[in-house]
């Protein structure tokens, strides 16, 4: 069967096709997991509800701790499927199967360009059935579309410097021009990721003179053109944005301790192998086939596989230094480790076995694994749907429940009753600091919608509407909730209901 699959890829129509059915075959099964499918959807949701292609906004407030690239794509995927009629779950993770696609292809193409059709094949193979890469191209999150753009940033650049014809211009802007829409998809590390990847692989291969050929004046220009004006523009609109963005986005979240998931240095190392397995089981001896030989810089296998080795070890050690380990962070680590997986596996004898195990782990593993279980009352959303009006209010009690807004469709923002006298610098890495930076962007529009219970209380005299809470069981018995009877339930979430009045 998988040498039947390796013959349908041979022409680039049919692998992208090929490609696409295998990504996409489970992606429309399970809802929108949170907290991140909720809460990237929804942003871009927002977009198409304020038409604000400015400010990306979550519940109605900035929120600028992310660039733009994801929430524009996502939000033309969006109005696109309203035109259409067209909405889902497969709407909303579009982007990440298109940037799955996208890299496939692209390691695809450029495996094949250096070795030949047989090890383009198996690297593609290889690539798509890595059950980390699998899920999270099934996953509606930045992760897939930066690590798309820093892979293709790689490749370009490389082409570049192996061609030594009037093309290589082309090729270094095409570069540029990845480099500018990763840095709009995630930050600087669209940049620095490829090219502390470029500057090691010169090295390793004795090529220096091609850190000099890599600055091109009208790529640095490309760059700025695409990548500054979006980040000119809310500078101007949001004074000070830069300085938190870069400064504290940056440098500061990268220093610090007190961000979230803090995890081991371990933890990169052991995610990136398991989530390649089966294929991890042969890294060494594709290390050891790659090399085993003297080192020549015209060996095209030798080549492939120390580009391969020196993208993933900068990803994984990079992003390791942090204490903050988010799994996405090291996703650029895999096609990676494809470059010097495929061309290996293209030869080894076990490679038939190992590619239905794979695609056994994929299939059986993933969708559970990326399940959401009791972290979200989203159920209970869809449940209610039809009975929560666009005139009713929508509250959510210390706590932000990010699959709500999407799955009832709010056209306004929902109320979120907490403790709001903290400043935004005081709270922990946390939702509650998503919505109070935005209010620190934004005030007027955190009126009625960053709420206190005592403003809560208040509102419940002078505004007649119908009032839907949704709330952890532990939270229900707030003195400010009497008289408010249960609508739904499910787990350890609830709905309290108050007729209007």
């Amino acid at each position: 069967m998988l040498e039947r699959l390796s013959t349908l890829i041979g022409s680039p129509r049919r692998f992208a096709l090929i490609v696409a059915a295998w990504l996409i075959g489970l992606a429309w099964i399970r809802p929108p997991a949170v907290p991140d499918e909720g809460r990237y959807t929804d942003i871009a949701r927002w977009v198409v509800l304020g038409g604000d292609w400015l400010i990306p906004r979550l519940n109605g407030l900035p929120f600028i701790q992310k660039p733009p690239l994801y929430f524009w794509l996502e939000a033309t995927g969006l109005a696109l499927g309203n035109q259409l009629g067209v909405t889902g779950v497969l709407v909303y993770r579009w982007v990440s199967l298109a940037a799955a696609s996208t890299t496939v292809y692209a390691v695809y193409r450029f495996v094949r360009a250096r070795r030949d059709e047989n090890a383009a094949r198996w690297s593609a193979i290889v690539l798509v059935t890595s059950p980390f890469f699998f899920a999270t191209a099934q996953f509606a999150s930045l992760d897939m579309l930066v690590s798309a753009c820093i892979t293709c940033t790689i490749l370009f650049a490389v082409q570049a410097a192996e061609t030594r014809d009037r093309a290589a211009t082309r090729w270094w802007l095409a570069a540029y021009a990845a480099a500018a829409l990763g840095v709009l998809a995630k930050g600087l590390i669209g940049i620095v990721i490829p090219g502390l990847v470029f500057v090691l692989w010169t090295l390793f291969t004795r090529q220096p003179r091609l850190m000099l050929a890599a600055i091109q004046v009208r790529g640095l220009l490309l760059l700025i053109l695409i990548a500054a004006p979006w980040f000119v523009l809310v500078e101007q609109r949001m004074p000070g944005f830069l300085r938190y963005f870069f400064i504290h986005n940056h440098f500061e979240r990268y220093a610090a301790s007190g961000f979230n998931n803090p995890r081991g240095v371990w933890f990169y190392f052991a995610l990136v192998l398991g989530g390649s397995l089966p294929w991890a089981l042969g890294l060494v001896p594709a290390i050891r086939s790659a090399f085993s030989s003297a080192f020549t810089v015209t060996d095209q296998a030798r080549r492939i596989a120390l580009l391969g080795l020196v993208a993933s070890i900068v990803v994984v050690a990079f992003f390791s230094v942090p204490r903050s380990k988010l799994p996405g962070y090291v996703l650029p680590s895999m096609p990676a480790l494809a470059l010097v997986l495929g061309p290996w596996c293209a030869t080894w004898k076990y490679r038939r076995p190992a590619a239905i195990v794979a695609m056994l782990l994929c299939v059986v593993l993933i969708p559970a694994a990326l399940r959401a279980s009791g972290l979200d009352p989203g159920r209970m959303a869809s449940e209610l749907r039809m009975e929560v009006a666009a005139t009713d209010r929508v509250v959510f009690w210390t706590r932000y429940f990010f699959s709500v807004p999407l799955i009832l469709q709010r056209t306004g923002p929902v109320e979120v009753v907490d403790d709001w006298t903290a400043g935004s610098a005081q709270l922990p890495d946390s939702w509650r600091r998503e919505l109070a930076e935005g209010r620190d962007f934004d005030p007027a529009r955190a009126t009625g919608v960053l709420v206190t219970p005592e403003e809560f209380a208040a509102s419940l005299v002078t505004n007649p509407a119908r009032v839907w809470v949704w709330l952890h069981e532990e939270d229900a018995s707030a003195p400010e909730l009497t008289g408010f009877e249960v609508a739904a339930r499910r787990g350890a979430y609830v709905v309290l209901r108050r007729s209007a009045r």
